[in-house]
């Protein structure tokens, strides 16, 4: 049976939600089933997490989510003040969720109830007695369960008689918890209300038979009927009652504390009533929806969105390849198109992921290694890291025997042996390693002075004479990372600046020419005193001939000639700033 929710707050602010799902609503096969929100998210309750995957049930508290994944495990974030969304890890296979006001609830597979975060009223103390279940629902400061025997039980707070069921309910089939009242529907397609009354939320409507599902919001209810109807009384300040005449048939129903949100049986949402925060204000983009649930100032649902209505679930279109750099499953130019990423640009890739930047930085060829010669690479004004690095390094040289290896540090961070019995000479093949530093190793190597070093020191078997014709080594690195998508903190994203002429980026090379030499120093600034003179001159004058030192051989040929001199000499002068 499929599990009905409802959420109550407390009176201060009568935050209630209801979930509701009458019937199987068929949709086509996507990559995944999202959760999806929108209203206030004032502690992102209504954004999902990173990794959350599919999902197949979900509530909605007073600001805080709950969802429950394909696999029976259970994710949980937004306000945790009360521990609302510290999941039990011994909570095991669950099928059903549901969140009260302060507090969680879960069905595990066996029919037992679990609760846990505020527990000021009792709420989360379970009755022995609540299972074996086959739905939950929370309210305020209350909890509601019904058991597989059709027989509804409830704990936690009983102010307003919220928690005495009458006794002549009967069978039941479905249950709904709101602020302080509860609604049940009976096998028989009827439905009962007890509780707070003071709005009339309890007194039933004439039409309401035959009934399949009941919600309850801070003071009024709603039903939905078998033949897709939907049918609410109580107060009705913000037309929460007040159903579109042109509604059509629903498949679910959920109640905020005074909007209602309908599922309906083509698998689009309508919502109605209080629109303070947007809640009432559906997505053109959510696709075909499964689940809906609601907050207090807020609507949640599980999707498979299609925000650029081209028939193309967003999470497919994502995984061919279409542009998602926050990874938040939504593409990129919707996000733009809706207002919520900046691309001032509109390049259909959010201003904020446009601080990512490439990195390919090669040593070239150090030529002669061996004990005795230790080489180190230096990479000026190193760009940070902001996923894995890989640093791969090729020698040609005496690395037939295992204690034939070269130590590669960078800074303190990362220490290792590479091109240990990978072979002699370039037999069968350059002799090769590779490894994958976190970017926290990566970054934490980059010196005060904003350099990365790469030292290179040959163990002491290593023979710099061994192979005919020299020997050499070279390294590489390859990551992501991040240059500020606003260099000059004027406020403007740096390529819209330039292409708005407000500053100038004489090598087009996306990089506003004041901020140059944050990322592309003067390579001939070998004391990186920002001027190419005299001094960067006697460097590589000192290092005339085929041996070549890393930062020095301009042209990475694997020698210090004419040609890296008529580099310096063309870069003579102030660097770029």
């Amino acid at each position: 049976m499929v599990p009905a929710h409802s959420l109550g707050s407390p009176k201060s602010r009568k935050l209630i939600a209801a979930l509701a799902l009458a019937m199987p609503l068929a949709t086509p096969a996507v990559a995944e089933r999202q959760f999806r929100g929108w209203g206030n998210n004032g502690f992102g309750q209504l954004t999902a997490p990173a990794g959350l995957g599919t999902i197949v049930d979900l509530g909605s508290g007073f600001e805080h989510s709950i969802a429950l994944r394909t696999d029976g495990t259970v994710r949980c974030w937004g306000w945790n003040g009360d521990g609302q969304c510290n999941v039990p890890t011994d909570l095991g296979v669950v099928i059903a969720v549901d969140a009260g006001s302060n507090h969680s609830m879960a069905l595990r597979q066996g029919g037992q109830v679990r609760c846990w975060g505020s527990n000021a009223s009792g709420q989360c103390a379970v009755p022995s007695n609540a299972g074996p279940a086959s739905q939950v629902a929370g309210g305020a400061s209350f909890s509601m369960a019904l058991r597989q025997d059709g027989v509804v039980r409830c704990w936690g707070s009983n102010e307003q008689g919220q928690c005495s069921v009458p006794v002549d309910l009967g069978n039941c089939v479905a249950i709904g918890a709101g602020a302080q009242h509860a609604v049940a529907v009976r096998a028989n397609g009827t439905v009962r209300c007890w509780g707070w009354n003071n709005a009339l939320q309890c007194n039933l409507p004439s039409d309401l038979s035959p009934a399949v599902r009941a919600v309850a919001g801070s003071t009024f209810s709603a039903a939905l009927l078998a033949n897709g109807g939907v049918r609410a009384w109580g107060e009705n300040q913000y037309g929460q009652c007040d159903v579109p005449a042109d509604l059509g048939a629903a498949s679910g129903l959920a109640a905020g504390s005074s909007h209602l949100a309908a599922l309906l049986r083509n698998g689009t949402v309508r919502c109605w009533g209080y629109n303070v925060s947007g809640q009432v204000n559906v997505p053109s983009w959510l696709g075909q929806v499964t689940r809906v649930a609601a907050a207090d100032f807020g609507t949640v649902v599980i999707a498979d969105p299609d925000c650029n209505a081209n028939g193309i679930a967003d999470m497919n279109e994502v995984l061919a390849g279409g542009r998602d750099c926050d990874a938040n499953q939504v593409l990129d130019a919707c996000q733009a198109a809706a207002g919520t990423m900046e691309d001032c640009n509109a390049n259909g890739l959010g201003d904020a992921c446009e601080k990512q930047l490439e990195m390919h930085l090669f040593s070239g060829r150090l030529n002669e290694v061996g004990f005795g010669f230790d080489k180190t690479w230096t990479v000026p004004q190193a760009v940070r890291a902001e996923g894995p690095v890989v640093l791969r390094l090729s020698a040609f040289g005496d690395f037939g025997g295992a204690l034939e290896y070269v130590r590669i540090r960078l800074g303190f961070s990362f220490d290792d042996q590479a091109l240990a019995s990978t072979g002699d000479c370039g037999w069968p093949a350059a002799s090769d390693s590779t490894f994958v530093l976190t970017p926290q190793q990566f970054n934490a190597a980059i010196g005060a002075d904003g350099a990365l070093r790469v030292v290179m020191e040959p163990s002491i078997a290593v023979d710099p004479n061994t192979c005919p014709g020299g020997t050499w080594i070279e390294a590489s690195l390859e990551y992501v990372g991040a240059r500020p998508a606003d260099c000059n903190a004027n406020g403007l994203l740096d390529s819209c600046e330039i292409a708005a002429g407000y500053s100038p980026d004489a090598n087009g090379n996306g990089v506003v020419d004041t901020c140059e030499s944050l990322f592309l120093p003067c390579p001939a600034d070998f004391n990186q005193s920002a001027t190419v003179d005299g001094a960067d001159l006697g460097v590589l004058l000192s290092a005339w001939g085929v041996s070549g030192q890393p930062g020095v051989d301009l042209n990475s040929d694997g020698r210090i000639d004419g040609a890296d001199l008529g580099m310096l000499l063309s870069a003579w002068g102030p660097c770029a700033r």
